[in-house]
């Protein structure tokens, strides 16, 4: 017998909440490493994570993803993520700045991995709204990383202005996907 569509998206969502759950434990981590211990080469692991844990998850919307705008979505996140993570890697080359893993960076990796699972177990609309409620979600945290750790902690000028750039790409990939989850929504 195979199960509902209703049961398997209560089943999605609860696992999207158990997810996030985990996650905000994630968040208290963020501030608990905030401190002057965060160096640049934690600054540029983050920073990597952080943009490898969104092509995990974009690399999953060409055969899941039933929305032409969530799958467009997804290829703008693989190539911006993409030439994000050379620019750092660039920078890091140029200053001699060697990533550094830490609980942040690893926390973003974890996590990545859990919120792939998840999100590999659906397709169609469940993948979709599930898909834009993660990307809300990961665009958030990782706003809230930019703020409280990397743009007070990052000492090399270069480093520092990277990370000063970082927010406004962010922010506008959050909103982009606000959008397209509003238009996800069943019209009333």
């Amino acid at each position: 017998m195979r199960p509902s569509v209703r049961y398997l998206s209560c089943l999605a969502a609860l696992m999207l909440v158990a997810a996030t759950a985990c996650h905000r434990r994630s968040s208290e981590n963020v501030a608990r490493v905030s401190g002057p211990r965060v160096s640049d080469g934690n600054i540029v692991a983050i920073i990597l994570a952080a943009n490898n844990t969104d092509l995990s998850y974009a690399r999953l919307a060409p055969s899941r993803a039933r929305s032409a705008d969530v799958r467009a979505f997804a290829q703008r996140m693989m190539t911006d993520h993409t030439i994000l993570n050379a620019k750092v890697s660039d920078i890091a080359l140029r200053n001699r700045i060697i990533a550094e893993e830490d609980a942040t960076s690893l926390d973003f990796r974890d996590h990545s991995a859990e919120r792939r699972d998840i999100l590999r177990e659906l397709d169609g609309a469940r993948f979709d709204s599930t898909y834009v409620a993660n990307e809300i979600q990961y665009h958030m945290e990782l706003l809230a990383a930019i703020n409280d750790v990397l743009a007070p902690n990052a000492r090399n000028p270069e480093l520092r202005e990277f990370v000063g750039l970082l927010k406004p790409s962010v922010s506008a990939h959050l909103g982009h996907a606000e959008q397209i989850r509003a238009s996800l929504s069943p019209r009333k």
